[in-house]
């Protein structure tokens, strides 16, 4: 018999592979994130350049919020909706000065829009979103990271929203690694799909802890499952980030995760079961 993680990580892929990438596309049109992406789209009169621009440097700077993160992107859609950019880099510049969201390291998050933005100014949907897998080693030089880092592949996945959303048919490949942020990290740990040494420790206080320093452990066990269910793991951090947030938000009180999941119009009992999966450890504690 495996061991726990395995067992998990084997029971979490197989639900994944029978809900299957069709059933999670349609999911992903009901996260928030992907909701304020295509309010956006419409707002711009479906100039999906812009889109794209603004949303691709929204991603590289969404780290250590102060709020929720669907409000952010809410806050953002708005924003740009009211404002529409004439001077791409000045203006986002004064998008984060305006974003209450935003205000925790603004002076590190403007100058990361300084060293990014004129490469990004006249970035072409045409050409990447055909092949996010070359805009993400794109958007790698462009802040002079690695790739894996969470802001870096958050950046692709929200591109790709940004093409379905403005109406492409867009596909993520299998070789782009999950951003590894903390819902993300909560959820690894509490499904069981990375050990922990000391059972005891506060859940929260650990995902900020080991969020950075053990993100290629956490990415790699979701590539694995991403391989095992053939959902590619961007596919895979749309279901991990909205049912994760249901299981945070409500202490892991699965009677009110349940009635959440009945608010955005889920009643399948395999969705119910991957919750439990996901939740595991957290629960009832």
């Amino acid at each position: 018999m495996g061991s726990a993680k395995e067992i998990a990580k084997e029971k979490i892929a197989l639900i994944l592979r029978e809900l299957g990438i069709e059933w999670i596309r349609r999911f992903e049109e009901g996260d928030p994130q992907f909701l304020s992406i295509s309010r956006l789209c419409g707002g711009l009169n479906n100039d999906i350049n812009v889109a794209l621009r603004l949303t691709v440097l929204n991603a590289l700077i969404s780290y250590q919020l102060t709020g929720k993160g669907e409000d952010h992107w809410d806050y953002f859609a708005n924003y740009f909706i009211r404002n529409q950019p004439s001077d791409l880099c000045n203006d986002f510049i004064n998008y984060v000065m305006n974003s209450r969201y935003l205000s925790r390291y603004r002076g590190l998050r403007i100058r990361r829009i300084r060293t990014a933005c004129p490469r990004l100014a006249n970035l072409d949907a045409g050409k990447y979103l055909s092949d996010l897998t070359s805009l993400w080693r794109f958007l790698s030089s462009a802040v002079n990271a690695h790739g894996e880092e969470k802001t870096v592949v958050f950046a692709a996945k929200m591109a790709y929203y940004v093409g379905r959303a403005c109406g492409l048919d867009v596909n993520v490949p299998m070789d782009i690694p999950i951003p590894v942020d903390y819902r993300v990290t909560v959820i690894t740990i509490c499904s069981g799909l990375i050990p922990i040494a000391d059972d005891s420790l506060n859940v929260r206080q650990l995902a900020g802890e080991i969020m950075v320093r053990r993100r290629r452990e956490i990415q790699d066990v979701w590539n694995e499952i991403g391989r095992l269910s053939g959902v590619p793991p961007l596919n895979l951090d749309s279901v991990i980030w909205v049912l994760g947030g249901l299981l945070i938000n409500s202490s892991f009180n699965m009677s009110k995760v349940i009635n959440g999941l009945s608010g955005l119009g889920i009643h399948d009992k395999r969705v119910h079961e991957l919750l439990y999966l996901l939740g595991g450890r957290c629960i009832n504690r």
